[in-house]
């Protein structure tokens, strides 16, 4: 895998590390029996293990200590991988994940991610530090036990069709990176398909801010091809996550924080092989 940090191109080396939980499904290869393999198992999984994790999950809250919700997340999310069929790979800016680490130090971080599939989601809570949240369509809550694991777990709610909740939006975020809780957000809101993303939304970049935290780009190739949209096959895949330079949106000024989300859009859009809205004179405004 060979990919460039657009901001510097020699921090971003191809140091691929397989990610030792994941593994192709029974089977091997991706023909006939492993895509019917993967179907079989990763769509039960995704009923039952779903259901068991939320109510692990609810649970969990309850104990003081470790972020035993948090942990119970990443035990679904790997579960899923499994039972998919789908095998991660690494790369980190600074070429590995004890030099990308140290830069963060102890700050929280909001991750903005591209978004293709369910399976982004699962890639990046099985390989995050922990504590890590996401913003999570407000829907979603409501599924009887996966929802209520969710909410135990202090993931935040997000309203896309009633924007007049958007501040009970911010302030539960920022609540979650005032207590040292790291965020994922998904700034083009909804799943994008084709060579290009959607364009950035600002409310990541606000949350960053706001919350004091850094920010780190990732891009994540291959999700969108596991299983299509409103589709049940599963087809086993090899995820790649690359994690590109953590930049501080503190020094930016006013003036700055359009420049700032658009570097940080293309940066995205480069390291997960994908054109941008801005590259084609695209925005949001």
């Amino acid at each position: 895998m060979s990919i460039r940090n657009p901001t510097n191109p020699t921090n971003l080396r191809p140091t691929t590390q397989r990610n030792e939980f994941t593994a192709k499904a029974p089977g091997g290869g991706r023909g006939g029996w492993s895509v019917a393999l993967a179907t079989l198992t990763g769509n039960v999984y995704l009923v039952l293990g779903s259901a068991v994790m939320g109510v692990a999950a609810a649970i969990a809250s309850w104990f003081p200590g470790r972020d035993w919700a948090g942990v119970q997340a990443r035990l679904w999310a790997r579960g899923l991988l499994r039972s998919s069929g789908v095998r991660l790979e690494l790369s980190y800016a600074g070429g590995s994940h004890a030099a990308w680490r140290e830069a963060i130090g102890d700050r929280p971080v909001v991750y903005m991610a591209n978004h293709r599939s369910l399976y982004d989601i699962a890639a990046l809570l099985a390989t995050l530090d922990l504590p890590v949240r996401f913003l999570a369509k407000r829907s979603l809550f409501r599924l009887p036990f996966f929802g209520w694991g969710l909410k135990a777990a202090g993931f935040v709610p997000v309203d896309r069709e009633d924007r007049s909740r958007a501040g009970e939006t911010f302030a539960a975020a920022t609540e979650r990176l005032a207590s040292g809780v790291s965020l994922v957000v998904f700034p083009e809101e909804t799943r994008s398909s084709g060579p290009r993303m959607r364009p950035f939304q600002r409310g990541g970049f606000l949350l960053a801010l706001k919350g004091r935290a850094l920010v780190a780009p990732v891009g994540i190739r291959g999700t969108g091809r596991i299983r299509r949209k409103g589709a049940l096959t599963v087809r086993p895949q090899v995820v790649e996550l690359v994690f590109g330079e953590v930049v501080d949106p503190a020094g930016v000024g006013v003036r700055g924080r359009r420049s700032f989300m658009l570097d940080v859009e293309r940066q995205v859009g480069r390291l997960a092989g994908l054109r941008t809205a801005s590259d084609t004179g695209e925005t949001d405004d």
